[in-house]
């Protein structure tokens, strides 16, 4: 199974945070300065591509602000994801009612659906919607990929004092255990996990373990950036690098996110 090198820059809202603070709704000009810079993004993965070859990378965009990017790796062979889910919602919906239209428009390598996981609260609706993409996937012979982000309940900051970072560090892996058990259970099994990175080995062989045991036996892990410092995702890498199934990454603004705020205020 060939690595997976991801480039993403799918954010949407974080974007929008990032480079128009003061805007609740964007204008259409607004629009067009990030796609201006979803495109310095993408060429920067043309020129590495170009250097080194495309076996291994692909890039993850969504169609608001990507669309012509995400023709663009068609044409050029580059393997490309699309997002699916609606930006900032408590609970996974698809960004466009007729979204079977739109991953058909596209044909992605892989359909990705970011979700967020608050074990003790209902998830049978997500998984619902999660399990109806992915059968959707299998016919149309797409991938499926998977984002959790898994969050800490009452419970659990109480048991942190309060600490989201202690959070991450002592309860993370085991909450996101139970809440691949859950989506298992549900028939939700996806072929590629791009997960939060962990401390220690230690920790990110319970999250294989977990999507491992009564999932898929051809399934991949990518370790996600979450916007963290290039020194936090090299710790993150290193101590993943030889766990079963992690052969890959997708880290998107530790590498552009600072650049870009830099230069869109004027200060590069």
């Amino acid at each position: 199974m060939s690595a997976l090198y991801i480039l993403p820059f799918d954010h949407r809202g974080s974007f929008q945070k990032m480079l128009f603070p003061d805007s609740k709704e964007l204008s259409e000009e607004q629009k067009n300065v990030i796609r201006k810079y979803k495109r310095v993004i993408f060429n920067s993965m043309l020129t590495i591509g170009k250097n080194r070859g495309y076996d291994d990378l692909a890039i993850l965009v969504d169609e608001e602000y990507g669309a012509d990017i995400q023709r663009d790796c068609k044409k050029l062979g580059i393997r490309n994801i699309l997002t699916t889910e609606k930006s900032g919602q408590k609970v996974f919906d698809f960004e466009y009612p007729d979204w079977k239209d739109h991953l058909l428009e596209f044909k992605p390598v892989y359909a990705k659906a970011l979700i967020r996981v608050e074990m003790g609260e209902d998830h049978r609706v997500q998984n619902s919607r999660l399990k109806e993409l992915q059968d959707f996937c299998e016919h149309q012979q797409m991938g499926f990929l998977i984002e959790p982000l898994i969050e800490p309940n009452e419970a659990d900051l109480g048991t942190c004092g309060g600490d989201k970072k202690r959070f991450d560090r002592e309860l993370r892996p085991g909450r996101f255990s139970e809440a691949v058990a859950e989506m298992h259970a549900a028939g939700v099994m996806p072929q590629v996990w791009k997960i939060e990175g962990t401390e220690t080995r230690e920790d990110m062989e319970v999250c294989s373990k977990a999507v491992f045991d009564g999932g898929r036996d051809d399934v991949q892990i990518v370790i996600l950036g979450r916007g963290e410092t290039q020194e936090k995702v090299d710790q993150w890498l290193s101590v993943s690098a030889t766990v079963k199934g992690v052969n890959g990454f997708a880290v998107g603004r530790t590498v552009f996110g600072e650049t870009i705020n830099q230069h869109h205020h004027g200060q590069l």
